[in-house]
């Protein structure tokens, strides 16, 4: 029996259901929305679980007013220098203007790092990878793609804040023990457009440099733009010489805004959304008047010769790896400099108030922070974890290109064995976290020594981050191995973020200890002031090592994507 298929007859139009135009493959816009579904889950679930977590800790920790009044005499005695990575220390003494003061400018941090990353790739990475050539030659037009990619993430940045508002005001009405605690709805939908606008034009950042210098270069300008902002604004009144450059980002701009503690400025959120609409504009003109996928470079010194990983399969990856080590250690140097260089400041107030100096020796058992490396212990090695290990991410994700680019087939028919790529690769990806490492010594070294404290031991103290990053990075190595590369590095993001949350949620929530101790961070000892934990240095080995040999092993029973 022959089955003929069936033919549409010749006339009719395929017609496309409006589900299909909103979710789905029904537009650029509808694919869009799809193909961001979990970044949205993710973005959204993190700003609601640390809102709703941060409500439940102070609920239960200041619940009576002899509580609150001891929270406000600590925060008025905190020497301006500490307060430099804290928003503005309004009404503290209540559960909104506490978590507005404590976690404000963080929330603004995590929607600005998702809206660089989606907006830097959203269409330079489909137009490096040739995506987006079939799509341009239909009657859509350029500018059309532009604008139904930016409207998709314009969408789930509105999603993400309305669930976060929504959070914010039911998570103060259940957990707040004294009047004053809950939040108004205006106040939670104001902190919710601060936190999105935050997050958008710092995404405009990158969506308008993309089509000039690519996805890399535009996010790491977008980043610097972002996080260099963020500390200038912080510190200008500590550090005199930063407030000419504070004047010029949206952090300063805004600061006088703060929803969660009943301070409004919605003034100062015009300028921000003018920005922010300006940039993506610039973005989608050039989108639609350059060639796809035609990027320039921003000029940067030529590697060395040895360098450019020509001589073996080891030295390829840590060639390729090198430049973005370079630009993640550069950044740690620079933030552990600051804070090395500030412990001086830190020094000068507490001799000032000596009860104020006998509150933080309480508090902070164990070692001096008034010294270069108890300040650093204090203000940089938890936030260092954090971005050593999102720095494996990345070099992790590079690792995977190979594989997730269809290199790996060409390589691979070469004498180079599966085994022989994964451990090589792997080696150099630590030679890379070696590198950053001793980037960010040196400017731990800088900071201490312009502070007249030891330099020796938070220097030596610094390596525990590329011990974690390591480690951080074997998961990863074992993950692409056994599994899939492409989820490699989205695998080691998530673990470093969750060790992250776990790391400094579980005391505030007077969590099981257990729970805490789940976090790798938390067996790192306190390295920057000479305490190191065998055990935990151990684990990192273990990681290290172990994940990238089972990765070459599994590599070696698996087929190639």
């Amino acid at each position: 029996m022959a089955v003929e298929a069936s033919r549409r007859p010749i006339g009719q139009i395929a017609t496309v259901s409006l589900w299909s135009r909103f979710y789905g493959f029904g537009s650029v816009y509808a694919k869009t929305i799809r193909d961001s579904r979990l970044a949205f889950i993710i973005v959204a679930g993190l700003l609601g679980g640390i809102m709703l977590a941060g409500c439940m800790a102070f609920g239960t920790a200041y619940s009576t007013p002899a509580s609150r009044l001891d929270l406000q005499n600590v925060i008025d005695n905190i020497p301006p220098v500490l307060k430099g990575l804290y928003n503005n220390p309004v009404h503290v003494e209540t559960l909104g203007g506490s978590l507005s003061w404590k976690y404000g400018p963080f929330f603004g941090l995590i929607a600005g790092l998702w809206s660089i990353t989606a907006l830097s790739g959203t269409l330079a990475s489909e137009a490096r990878r040739g995506s987006l050539d079939m799509v341009a030659a239909a009657p859509f037009g350029k500018r059309r793609i532009a604008v139904e990619k930016l409207a998709a993430h314009l969408t789930g940045m509105i999603g993400a804040m309305a669930f976060l508002a929504i959070l914010t005001w039911a998570g103060s009405a259940a957990f707040g023990t004294l009047p004053g605690d809950a939040v108004p709805i205006q106040g939670a939908v104001g902190f919710a457009v601060w936190v999105g606008l935050i997050g958008l034009v710092s995404g405009s950042v990158a969506w308008a440099l993309a089509p000039f210098v690519g996805r890399a270069s535009a996010a790491g300008v977008a980043g610097a733009v972002m996080f260099g902002g963020y500390v200038v604004s912080g510190y200008q009144e500590s550090i005199p010489a930063l407030r000419l450059p504070a004047d010029l980002t949206w952090f300063h701009w805004t600061a006088g805004d703060l929803p969660l503690a009943g301070q409004y400025d919605w003034l100062s959120l015009v300028p921000v959304a003018l920005i922010a609409a300006a940039l993506f504009a610039v973005g989608v003109v050039a989108f639609d008047r350059r060639d796809l996928g035609s990027s320039s470079a921003i000029p940067v010194p030529a590697m060395p010769g040895a360098l450019l990983g020509v001589r073996g399969p080891t030295g390829r990856s840590f060639g390729e790896r090198l430049p973005m080590a370079l630009a993640w250690g550069i950044g740690l140097a620079l933030y552990a400099a600051l804070i090395g260089a500030s412990s001086r400041s830190f020094a000068d107030e507490l001799a000032k108030s000596p009860d104020t100096a006998r509150l933080f020796a309480s508090l902070f058992k164990g070692y001096d922070i008034t010294t270069g490396g108890g300040f650093l212990q204090l203000l940089f090695a938890y936030m260092g974890y954090l971005i050593a290990g999102l720095a494996a991410a990345t070099l992790v994700s590079g690792w995977a290109s190979d594989e997730n680019g269809r290199r790996l087939e060409l390589l691979l028919a070469s004498p180079l064995g599966r085994a022989r790529w994964a451990i090589s690769g792997g080696i150099g990806v630590f030679g890379a976290i070696a590198v950053m490492t001793v980037v960010a010594m040196l400017g731990v070294a800088i900071g201490v020594a312009s502070a007249g404290s030891d330099v020796a031991t938070p220097v030596a103290g610094t390596l525990i981050l590329g011990l974690y990053a390591a480690a951080a990075a074997g998961v990863g190595f074992a993950v692409g191995g056994l599994f899939r590369n492409t989820v490699a590095g989205e695998v080691t993001a998530v673990l470093v973020i969750a060790t992250f949350l776990v790391d400094f949620l579980a005391p505030a929530l007077n969590l099981p200890d257990w729970v805490h101790q789940l976090a790798l961070s938390s067996h790192l000892g306190q390295t920057m002031v000479g305490n190191w934990d065998p055990a935990g240095i151990a684990a990192c080995a273990v990681l290290a090592v172990g994940g990238l040999l089972l990765g070459a092993w599994g590599m070696t029973r698996r087929d190639v994507d």
